[in-house]
């Protein structure tokens, strides 16, 4: 059991059907050899560097991920047993974001493969939250090495207003003032906050989805260039204050 994909609680049941496809299964071994190769790049990468983010953030959800992914193999009565590669020594902060870009876009088609060849819900429910968390891992990283040296001895800095600003974490909010006018906001309001809001990200990875009246908040979604969902928030209509709807 763990946090899932922006925070809620994921429990992996402890006994599924194994599944039938072999190549499936494979594939799945082959994604949870590239999660423990990430964690050991981005552990070693971390202490190296001494860089507090995004790794603070990525290297607690990547134990996270093995650990689903083991529970997976368990739930099935299937072998577990997998062997890594050695960890690439990166010379560079810099080098080190650049193959943790690498890593997790290698990671997305095969998560989004094994979510859409899932032969039961439970299982492409656990899978689904880990691409999310991966989709914004690759946001983070590339966020990273587009800021530059700085960004990761910044233990304040972030994408969207702080470290718990990414949209991952249980309670957190993107860090946006509140409203001192009396008058909630409405849609429109919604939508330029959100845009300017993401644009003062200097994420180019990052572009405003829906967004719905949702009673007290509106609910938009934040999506990557290529429409894959990184997130919803919602923008409290009180105070215009913003948030992980999770």
């Amino acid at each position: 059991m763990g946090y899932g994909m922006t925070g809620e609680w994921l429990d992996v049941p402890a006994k599924l059907p194994a599944p039938k496809n072999m190549e499936w299964v494979q594939k799945l071994r082959e994604i949870l050899t590239l999660e423990k190769q990430s964690l050991a790049q981005y552990q070693i990468d971390q202490e190296k560097f001494n860089a507090y983010m995004p790794y603070m953030m990525v290297i607690p959800q990547e134990e996270n991920h093995i650990e689903w992914i083991e529970q997976l193999f368990k739930a099935y009565g299937l072998p577990v047993d997998v062997k890594t590669a050695p960890v690439t020594a990166n010379k560079t902060l810099e080098g080190a974001y650049e193959l943790s870009v690498k890593m997790e876009s290698d990671l997305l088609p095969r998560y989004e493969w094994l979510v859409k060849k899932a032969e039961d819900r439970d299982t492409a429910q656990v899978l689904n939250a880990i691409l999310i968390q991966s989709r914004w891992h690759l946001v983070m990283f590339e966020h990273a090495l587009r800021m530059g040296h700085g960004y990761g001895y910044s233990r304040g800095s972030g994408m969207m207003g702080g470290y718990g600003g990414y949209g991952m974490g249980r309670g957190y909010g993107y860090g946006r003032q509140s409203r001192s006018t009396g008058k909630s906001i409405d849609a429109k309001e919604a939508e330029v906050t959100m845009k300017d809001y993401l644009k003062s990200s200097r994420n180019p990875n990052l572009k405003l989805g829906k967004i719905k009246d949702v009673g007290s908040a509106f609910e938009a979604e934040i999506l990557t260039k290529k429409n894959d969902l990184v997130d919803r928030v919602h923008i409290d209509k009180a105070t215009g204050y913003i948030r992980s709807a999770y």
